[in-house]
């Protein structure tokens, strides 16, 4: 390297540096720090700012032992003198700001200008060279394990390849090994002696010609494993076919073939079918029972407890509807007599006197108007009295749990006191929108019918998430009975509406539904010999529609 000349008497050392220095410096790839002879740091470029983390104005003045703390002590030992420069690159650690140490390569000269000497440092960080060398090195000692384990495992292949063609041999099924275009290239001794060839009369033979002769085609027809017949010897063969793909996309270099005789499996696996379809059946109509004996447990438990509810109301009931009775008679004769003495005290009290003073006291009473309330208290309590009598008779025919006869019944008096059953479920939820047609009687079970009416309406409260309508529609036609439950929720998806009469089948969150509400009225509707249909459309509602048949 050559010593940079100074251009002015002026100042010493850097500060004599010309422009053209500068640039050169400033767009170096590597580190450059001048320093005096005592290791000042006098100048440093952008690359140091960034290998060291400290800003330029940080550098200046700075020891550079404290960034390179072997490199200044070394150089000014050696005593280097005039314009030398280390005859190679230094590996010596480098100090990050903050403290982390990284490998760093040195090349460093000394010079001198006006009699002052001067060291110049050029720094490389080499931390992400070493890491490679070490990968490499690595690398190239992982490789050698992994050429001595090849070694081994080429003696372990041939070991195994023979061991293999040893067992193949003694496998029932036969196994061919073909070309792309079905010649026999290797193959086991089962099919050696199913074609009764020796190897020499195989190999380079179509395997399909050799097992089924002329006619029968293989290759694809093989592939997922196909059951066929061979005439020859009567019996049925399980064929299947595993390509070999090339590594060119989609090319087929070979396929191994395997050939099982499934006659005697033929066989067994149609009874299997048949026991399989009786057992499934079976299956399906124990979940079926199952699920109504499970429903009509808890219907029966939830009856008795209504039943015992409503008879324990039905008792107050009576006597405050009796109370109220004999109070509004007892007001009644009370008035009369009031009336009665009035008139009498009229007649008796000539001057008035006595008659102004219950007029005036009548008028401070307001008995007029107490007289005229306490007839439309009376009233609205005795008809509030008969509400609660209708709603307890309605839960006791919905709870009537002993009834498994078939009666005439009305469907629309049914499905009215269902309505009063679950309205707290509804109220809240929808408006209720009725239309009772002109339906005759019909022989049915009313309470299992009741019952399906209320999963029904609960449902479709359930269905809305905040406010919405729910329809009930009844009529009839061509000697049916039809009843319609429609609500405008949340709909059921295309993919779950030929599953939801499935037993424990639900569409509500995990914890909320059992699953066993529709499937029991589907029963229940079968049992009548009637049938229950479902539309629905996602985000706009469902509609339920139930056919009963009339029966005399």
């Amino acid at each position: 390297r050559e010593s940079v000349p100074a251009h002015t008497s002026e100042g010493k050392g850097i500060g004599m540096l010309s422009e053209g220095f500068n640039m050169l410096a400033e767009n170096l790839p590597n580190s450059l720090i001048i320093t005096d002879f005592m290791g000042t740091i006098l100048f440093s470029n952008n690359e140091a700012e960034k290998t060291f983390g400290y800003r330029r104005e940080e550098l200046k003045g700075m020891s550079v032992e404290v960034i390179l703390p072997d490199g200044h002590r070394e150089l000014t030992g050696r005593r280097m003198g005039g314009h030398e420069f280390s005859e190679r690159p230094l590996e010596r650690k480098g100090v990050f700001k903050g403290g982390s140490e990284f490998p760093a390569e040195l090349e460093v000269s000394t010079w001198r200008l006006d009699g002052e000497r001067y060291l110049t440092f050029v720094i490389r960080n080499v931390g992400a060279r070493k890491l490679a060398e070490q990968a490499l090195r690595e690398t190239v000692k992982e490789s050698r394990k992994k050429y001595e384990g090849l070694e081994k495992v080429f003696k372990l292949v041939e070991s195994i390849k023979n061991e293999w063609e040893r067992t193949v041999d003694c496998v029932g099924d036969m196994v061919i090994l073909a070309d792309n275009m079905g010649r026999v290239k290797r193959c086991n001794r089962t099919f050696k002696e199913f074609v009764n060839k020796a190897y020499d009369e195989i190999i380079g033979n179509n395997w399909g010609n050799l097992l089924f002769g002329r006619g029968i085609e293989n290759g694809s027809l093989y592939r997922k494993g196909t059951e066929i017949f061979h005439e020859p010897s009567g019996k049925w063969f399980i064929v299947s076919a595993y390509p070999f793909i090339d590594a060119s996309p989609g090319e087929i270099s070979g396929e191994a073939i395997t050939i099982h005789d499934s006659t005697e499996l033929r066989g067994v696996t149609r009874e299997l079918e048949v026991k399989n379809r009786e057992l499934a059946e079976a299956y399906n109509e124990l979940q079926s029972i199952q699920a109504r004996v499970l429903q009509q447990e808890k219907m029966a438990s939830i009856g008795q407890l209504a039943a015992g509810v409503a008879h324990e109301i039905n008792n107050p009931m009576s006597f405050i509807s009796s109370n109220l009775g004999s109070l509004g008679k007892y007001f009644s004769r009370l008035s009369d007599y009031i009336d009665g003495q009035s008139r009498l005290i009229l007649s008796l009290d000539s001057a008035g006197t006595a008659s102004r003073e219950l007029d005036e006291k009548r008028r401070q009473l307001k008995l007029d108007y107490v007289i005229t309330d306490i007839k439309d208290l009376i009233k609205e309590s005795l008809d509030g009295a008969e509400r609660v009598k209708g709603i307890v008779q309605d839960l006791k025919s919905f709870s009537r749990v002993e009834e498994f006869d078939y009666i005439t019944a009305d469907i629309n008096a049914g499905l009215e006191s269902t309505i009063h059953i679950v309205w707290n479920e509804i109220k809240y939820k929808a408006t209720l929108k009725k239309e009772y047609g002109d339906i005759p009687l019909t022989r049915c079970n009313p309470g299992q019918l009741n019952q399906v009416f209320m999963n029904l309406l609960v449902n479709a409260a359930h269905a809305i998430d905040k406010q919405g309508e729910i329809s009930v529609k009844t009529w009839h036609s061509d000697g049916n009975i039809f009843v319609s439950v429609s609500d405008t929720g949340c709909g059921i998806p295309q993919d779950k509406l030929s599953r939801i009469f499935e037993p424990f089948f639900t569409t509500k969150e995990a914890g909320k539904g059992t699953g066993l509400g529709l499937s029991i009225a589907y029963e229940i509707l079968k049992k009548h010999g009637g049938k229950i249909t479902v539309d629905s459309t996602v985000g706009k509602g469902t509609s339920f529609t139930l056919q009963v048949p009339v029966v005399q």
